[in-house]
């Protein structure tokens, strides 16, 4: 008996989830490990950017992040297509998910490295979880 594909929407809701949360899970434990220098505020665009000018922003913080975004690409696109069972559910999952990573990109000052690996790393390996 042939396998029956999963609801879709289902299937991208849940994959956008389950990245959220592995996104958050590595967020988190970045402020945890590598908190930001006192007296700068996160969620000011300005003391980001020159604190990252400055080079006080930690790298491995930064770093975390990155493997977050990665990670949640890679956890997404694998439950896309598990769930799924259609490649578009994976391309529409890969798409949705890169473009809520370049928001993030776009809201706060991130370094060159931080974009390459964001933009270009979400899509491939959300697509590559799913096996082709």
């Amino acid at each position: 008996m042939p396998e029956r594909a999963g609801n879709p929407i289902f299937a991208l809701l849940f994959a956008l989830a389950a990245a959220g949360c592995i996104v958050f899970l590595l967020e988190t434990l970045s402020h945890q490990v590598m908190p930001l220098p006192a007296g700068i505020d996160p969620l000011d665009p300005a003391q980001l950017r020159i604190a990252l000018e400055a080079g006080e922003i930690p790298m491995l913080g930064m770093g975390l992040v990155l493997g977050g975004w990665l990670l949640g690409a890679y956890a997404g696109g694998r439950i896309a297509m598990q769930v799924g069972r259609r490649y578009w559910v994976v391309l529409g999952f890969a798409v949705i998910y890169t473009a809520l990573v370049v928001s993030t990109l776009m809201a706060l000052p991130h370094p060159t490295w931080m974009w390459i690996g964001g933009a270009v790393g979400s899509p491939l390996l959300a697509i590559g979880a799913a096996g082709g």
